[in-house]
């Protein structure tokens, strides 16, 4: 790994570490579908910005084939991430989605029809585990609502990664993020106006917060991301992942005083280390393949 490498991935994972906490703070003051719509309109906008410049481009191409991925994200898990971390400590939201890959490993075996031995699906069983210990901790019925939405989130966002591996054959990831941020933004704003929401927060936190989610957290760690993919291998990048998780528990403590269980850090770092072992024993699988 180069420096260019590292910087790239500690940015990446400061930006996605940082964005619970922001969304904690903006839904302080706004409902979430207001900030849903704030979100993406400045998402939608920076990627007209980079469109004008030709930073990205776009082909002609059946765009249509998107629509069941633009429905489970940005649609579906924003939906679900932003109802749960409304309910829930940004922290422990931090640490759900980090059960993402877990499920994708689990749905790529009935839709990608990928198999794996005894000991795969023993860490696989070993990251549900983990993310029982997390759920399990802080039980009220709000709290309850929220990590449902969480786990909904985290359905949605795996179903995204199986989606987008077929697709990414197709379209390149900017035509995708490109098609994903405009989804965001016309579905959410419909969405506010058909409610009769026409109000608009004025709020430091919840501007602040729109543009770090539109701006960074959509455009520029989305950059860093792809920079990554193409320098390191996938395992490299499944680590700085899950650095985010941990920056999200630290930012959500130091920030927001949160408390963390120990039970929670523990399922924080069985669902890190099944999700490790997953990738390191498919990065030697390969080397052998070759």
């Amino acid at each position: 790994m180069t420096a260019r490498v590292v910087i790239a991935g500690l940015l990446n994972s400061l930006i996605f570490g940082f964005s619970f906490l922001f969304t904690k703070n903006a839904l302080d003051f706004v409902s979430p579908l207001n900030f849903l719509s704030y979100r993406f309109t400045v998402a939608f906008l920076s990627y007209i910005v980079l469109l004008l410049f030709g930073v990205i481009k776009l082909k002609r191409k059946p765009y249509w084939k998107l629509w069941k991925l633009v429905l489970f994200q940005p649609v579906l898990y924003f939906l679900f991430e932003t109802f749960g971390i409304q309910r829930i400590n940004s922290s422990e939201a931090g640490m759900i989605i980090a059960f993402i890959p877990i499920v994708v490993n689990v749905l790529a075996i009935f839709l990608l029809k990928e198999k794996g031995d005894f000991v795969h699906y023993l860490l696989v069983g070993l990251g549900f585990l983990g993310v029982t210990l997390i759920v399990g901790v802080n039980i009220t019925p709000g709290n309850v609502i929220g990590k449902v939405y969480m786990l909904l989130a985290v359905f949605s966002g795996a179903m995204y990664s199986i989606l987008s591996r077929k697709l990414s054959k197709e379209f390149a990831p900017s035509e995708i993020t490109f098609f994903m941020m405009m989804a965001g933004a016309v579905f959410f704003n419909l969405l506010r106006f058909v409610e009769g929401d026409f109000s608009f927060v004025f709020n430091v936190s919840v501007i602040v917060g729109a543009l770090y989610l539109g701006i960074l957290s959509s455009t520029v760690a989305f950059f860093l991301l792809n920079y990554m993919i193409n320098k390191v291998s996938p395992i490299v990048t499944t680590l700085f992942s899950n650095l985010t998780t941990v920056i999200s528990v630290i930012a959500g403590v130091l920030f927001r005083n949160e408390t963390v269980k120990v039970q929670q850090i523990l399922g924080m770092i069985t669902i890190i280390f099944s999700l490790v072992v997953v990738n390191l024993r498919k990065n030697v699988d390969q080397s052998y393949s070759r």
